[in-house]
């Protein structure tokens, strides 16, 4: 065969896994989209692209890993003035930390990622500072931990990027989770009147927060206030579509949501001490790391 057709057929053969593989990641079929991406590795193994889609469906099928050694090998023959690429890699490689528990090992890729983006003149990323907060309250860090939130928070108020088509929804989802993180972490501080008065400020913002409602049912019944409590409680289990179950699951609160301490006591007291039965609810598919749809997944975007 002329070695142009050979070409042209490893040509096809490649468009074709890649294909495969977007749309299998678009479905979550992380089974699918590896085998697609290891004949793209197969193919082309020094296709550095190849290995950060790769890195990233093996975070999202928890082989965590593989996953480091997909970024590992990208990290280590990125060209040295590819520095964006650089910093979304580090990011990336810093979820796959996160995975496996290495709370320092994660921030520390987090915090160079931010730095390396600073460098090529790059705004924050709002996901990369959520992200850091999440490590500092993971190591007990609350006050830096609530100063990341706060900037995430800030990040994502003006971080026009975020728009799809015409909804700024992603942008403001972002804002509102990062801000109801730097609110627990005010009440893990000790000053329960001030995280009050910024859940009030952000129910009052995402009216179908189950998360403050949430928080706020379990800081009211602690000062006293069970009507109120009750009221906030009710709201969140009936008024709104996710529904309030995951919040009567105590490890996924603290491991998954990551909840600080203080708020996870307060929410076993609420529920242990409450007059009334909790309303059938759903759940909620919320997350503290508020990645999906964050650097991590840059490869599979077009």
């Amino acid at each position: 065969m002329p070695a142009a057709a050979v070409a042209s057929s490893a040509s096809q053969d490649v468009a074709a896994a890649e294909s495969a593989a977007a749309r299998a990641y678009a479905n979550r079929d992380f089974e699918a989209a590896l085998a697609a991406l290891d004949e793209l590795v197969r193919q082309e193994p020094q296709e550095l692209r190849w290995r950060e889609m790769r890195a990233q469906a093996l975070v999202d099928a928890k082989n965590f890993l593989g996953a480091l050694d997909d970024f590992d090998f990208a990290l280590k023959r990125l060209p040295a003035d590819a520095q964006v690429d650089r910093a979304r890699l580090l990011s990336g490689r810093g979820l796959a930390y996160e995975g496996l528990g290495d709370w320092v090992a994660a921030l520390k890729d987090y915090k160079t990622a931010l730095q390396v983006a600073e460098a090529a003149g790059q705004l924050p990323d709002p996901y990369v500072l959520n992200s850091v907060g999440n490590c500092h309250s993971s190591l007990g860090e609350w006050r830096r931990a609530r100063e990341s939130y706060l900037a995430a928070a800030e990040g994502f108020q003006r971080a026009a990027g975020f728009r799809y088509g015409r909804s700024t929804t992603p942008r403001l989802d972002g804002a509102v989770f990062a801000s109801s993180n730097a609110a627990l972490m005010l009440a893990q501080l000790g000053d329960e009147e001030g995280a009050v008065r910024e859940m009030q400020a952000i129910a009052r913002k995402a009216p179908g927060s189950v998360d403050m409602r949430a928080a706020l049912a379990a800081l009211y019944w602690r000062q006293g206030q069970e009507a109120a409590a009750e009221a906030e409680w009710n709201f969140a289990c009936t008024s709104i579509t996710t529904g309030c179950s995951k919040y009567q699951d105590q490890d996924w609160l603290q491991r998954i949501r990551r909840w600080p301490p203080i708020m996870c006591q307060y929410m076993r007291d609420f529920l242990a001490l409450r007059s009334n039965p909790a309303p059938a609810g759903g759940s909620s598919g919320s997350r503290g790391g508020g990645n999906a749809g964050g650097p991590a997944r840059a490869a599979f975007r077009e």
